[in-house]
């Protein structure tokens, strides 16, 4: 039996909603993608296409299925609008730990919406996965998503330095965070 079940009915902290992805998403999920900020401090490809929204909201059930990843599109209740994406992922599940990672759309930027998809995306995770540890990895010179994680009730722990490659193959560093069940804002 699977460990993760996506919730029937979505996370919600009034504007911002947690809600599984969906095939209609696909035009607004490309779109936010080809944002030169998504593409600098994630892994997202430079040149994402229709075909790479495609494949993932195609390989997003798989995931699930396998344990792999919570992966949840963060909307703007009530009406909808794709915002950005928020996903648990990289579970070691015998430590009761995950990571979380985040992106949002830039008109979505700078309103609230990634503080609280972080809150409800990890308390759903405390509660329906059982973790018991999760952690954040933010760019080290993205200091708005730092920012973000501080406000959610993140702890910064380390810095890992050129730990992986952004979109457009830079070697960056990181910043590692860990948020435990009782630190949640």
């Amino acid at each position: 039996m699977s460990r993760i079940a996506l919730p029937r009915e979505p996370l919600l902290d009034r504007p911002t909603a947690l809600r599984p992805w969906r095939e209609r998403d696909l035009e607004a999920l490309v779109a936010a993608c080809r944002d030169p900020e998504v593409v600098r401090w994630t892994s997202v490809p430079r040149d994402y296409g229709a075909a790479d929204g495609s494949a993932y909201l195609m390989s997003r059930y798989d995931a699930v299925d396998a344990d792999a990843s919570a992966p949840f599109a963060v909307v703007e209740a009530p009406d909808g609008r794709l915002l950005g994406s928020v996903a648990l992922m990289r579970f070691a599940w015998e430590h009761a730990r995950g990571e979380v990672g985040y992106w949002l759309a830039p008109e979505a930027r700078g309103q609230g919406h990634a503080t609280r998809a972080l809150r409800l995306i990890c308390a759903w995770g405390f509660e329906a996965l059982l973790l018991e540890r999760i952690e954040l990895l933010a760019a080290s010179a993205n200091l708005a998503s730092q920012r973000v994680a501080a406000r959610a009730g993140f702890t910064r722990e380390a810095m890992l330095r050129s730990y992986m490659r952004n979109g457009e193959g830079e070697r960056i560093d990181m910043v590692a965070f860990g948020l435990l069940p009782g630190e949640l804002d």
